[in-house]
């Protein structure tokens, strides 16, 4: 099993995700780190608490990270268009339970430290939110680059357009030195982008099927889905209209199995300078810099496999 350290914003995807990585057996999910980004801090914390709750996994530990960017003021609405207003669906108090006293006491930044610094090169950790806690771990410790295992990022963009802007991605965009910070660390990254994430979209049949699902977790996705759902109907970004897509869901399936991933090996930096580039991933895709690669970069990915292998998982409906 390959040991997990999830970095995250819930946010309608991070449940997705989070709910992936638990019910695939080739990850061991040993924390939960949280940061500010579909919401405020306090509240991406708490859905965590109630998606592991709601997969039965309240004994995996949850530690709070950074509330804002490492330079910047936060996004004063965070993504409630995109997540609602409590960044999980506007499910407000949910059909879950969850305790607001299980957060540890120790800070994202320094439990990543620890726990990767305690093991070297045997912790993945998926950045599936902005990177503020990352880079506040990299500054740390240093010497964290060289014993994580590898970072696997949620985010960017290289032949196709951003999400938040013309070019960059909301998870860089947001926290823009925070990212930067990353890529030029010298950690193994992954970057699991627009590139793909833009193709893996989920039909309505697959969504039925979790719908019908008896256990908690599919049950608390099937309810927070119809918001992010009609984000993307409104803007016409979905394939199929009774479709969704849940982005933060190809970063943990690049976790699972790479081999659903074309990848191109490049050097990638992010623009945190230029009002109009701010956050955009440069990728020297004919290698004119001659600068070596820094970043694994999917650009392909096998669709049918990821989301079936997804649905069957989280719905409970085993591998068969």
């Amino acid at each position: 099993m390959k040991r997990i350290i999830i970095d995250c914003d819930p946010g309608v995807d991070d449940a997705a995700a989070l709910l992936f990585a638990l019910a695939s057996p080739e990850l061991n999910v040993e924390a939960v780190t949280t940061v500010f980004g579909n919401g405020p801090v306090d509240a991406c914390t708490a859905n965590a608490l109630r998606i592991l709750a709601a997969a039965g996994r309240a004994d995996i530990p949850v530690y709070r990270g950074a509330g804002r960017p490492l330079l910047r003021e936060p996004n004063p609405g965070w993504a409630s268009q995109v997540h609602g207003t409590d960044a999980l669906g506007n499910l407000a108090a949910g059909p879950m339970e969850w305790d607001p006293g299980r957060v540890e006491n120790e800070s994202a930044a320094v439990e990543l430290v620890r726990r990767i610094e305690g093991s070297p090169g045997e912790i993945t950790v998926l950045a599936l939110g902005r990177m503020t806690n990352v880079a506040l771990a990299l500054s740390l410790e240093p010497q964290l680059a060289d014993n994580v295992a590898e970072i696997v990022v949620m985010g960017g963009a290289v032949f196709v357009p951003g999400n938040v802007s013309p070019v960059a991605t909301a998870n860089l965009y947001e926290d823009p030195e925070a990212a930067a910070i990353l890529y030029q660390s010298g950690a193994r990254i992954v970057q699991v982008g627009l590139d793909v994430c833009d193709r893996v979209e989920f039909s309505k049949e697959q969504l039925d099927r979790l719908g019908r699902a008896e256990n908690p977790g599919a049950r608390l996705l099937a309810a927070a889905t119809p918001f992010l759902q009609g984000y993307y109907r409104a803007r016409g970004m979905l394939a199929d209209p009774e479709g969704v897509r849940y982005n933060d869901v190809p970063a943990v399936a690049y976790a699972v199995n790479p081999g659903w991933f074309e990848t191109r090996e490049m050097h990638v930096t992010v623009d945190y300078q230029g009002p109009a580039t701010r956050g955009q991933t440069v990728a020297d895709v004919r290698g004119v810099t001659g600068m070596e690669p820094n970043a694994t970069v999917c650009l392909g990915v096998d669709v049918e496999g990821l989301t079936g292998t997804f649905v069957r998982r989280v719905a409970g409906e085993g591998d068969s």
